[in-house]
């Protein structure tokens, strides 16, 4: 009987550029990480960029940054999104999804 492989918690990094309403974009972003069951983090460093982390399926990594880049209300802001360090890690470091003051 063959056993079913747990998918990989990857563990990324990310930059997203653009001239969003923070508090709008910010639970925007909460919102689809959660839906998505995705963990980590966003903060806001400078006016036009956010950065944080994303914990999850690679799958679902990329489906929540698709959605990002596609959503109507902030794809003529958005500039780009780069995903950095994905690497698998064998648990989840943060509980939920969450914003971080700087």
């Amino acid at each position: 009987m063959a056993t079913e492989k747990k998918p990989e918690i990857m563990t990324c990094d990310f930059e997203i550029r653009g001239d969003m309403p923070k508090e709008a974009f910010q639970l925007f972003a909460i919102a689809q990480a959660q839906i998505l069951g995705l963990r980590g983090y966003i903060t806001q460093v400078s006016g036009d960029l956010y950065r944080g982390t994303l914990q999850g399926e690679g799958k679902v990594i990329e489906a929540f940054k698709q959605l990002i880049m596609t959503a109507a209300e902030f794809v003529a802001a958005l500039k780009e999104f780069i995903i950095k360090n994905l690497k698998a890690i064998q648990e989840y470091t943060y509980k939920t999804f969450e914003i971080k003051s700087n």
